[in-house]
């Protein structure tokens, strides 16, 4: 676990636990509530994220938001772990898919730019987080480069 804080953008890091933790927390609440009704589920009506992915998705597009929130969490995951920037092209190409399905034009333009104002964070830090393991990676190369010709 250091070598990959030490490696790695501690952005990077951040995003891939965020984005874990929002994977399994999305799954199990709609798991919960589909078991439960809405007024009997206390703990999740107390998280929110389930009553956020309803408002933001209709109902049957609930399986495809849930693998696309999983692909964006097990992509950064996998950058994480082989280095590789094209996991984390796929990884924001999934949320601007997950964006592009919250947007439901027979909704108020309030809805569509909360929708927006939600995303936006999100696309920053994954910017932010492409930049910096881009640099640790071009770092990372050049020390090895260094080494072997040694």
């Amino acid at each position: 676990m250091k070598n990959i804080i030490k490696e790695n953008s501690l952005y990077l890091v951040g995003l891939a636990i965020a984005e874990s933790i929002l994977s399994v927390i999305a799954t199990l609440s709609f798991v919960y509530t589909d078991s439960l009704t809405y007024s009997k589920s206390l703990v999740i009506q107390m998280l929110g994220i389930e009553k956020l992915l309803e408002t933001m998705y209709t109902s049957t597009w609930w399986a495809l938001v849930l693998l696309l929130i999983f692909f964006v969490a097990l992509f950064s995951i996998m950058t994480l772990l082989y280095k590789d920037l094209k996991y984390m092209v796929i990884s924001i190409g999934c949320t601007i898919e997950l964006f592009l399905l919250s947007i439901n034009l027979t909704r108020s333009i309030g809805e569509i730019l909360l929708n927006i104002l939600i995303f936006i964070p999100i696309f920053i830090l994954n910017i932010i987080a492409y930049r910096n393991e881009s640099k640790k990676i071009n770092e990372t190369n050049k020390h090895k480069k260094i080494k072997t010709s040694k």
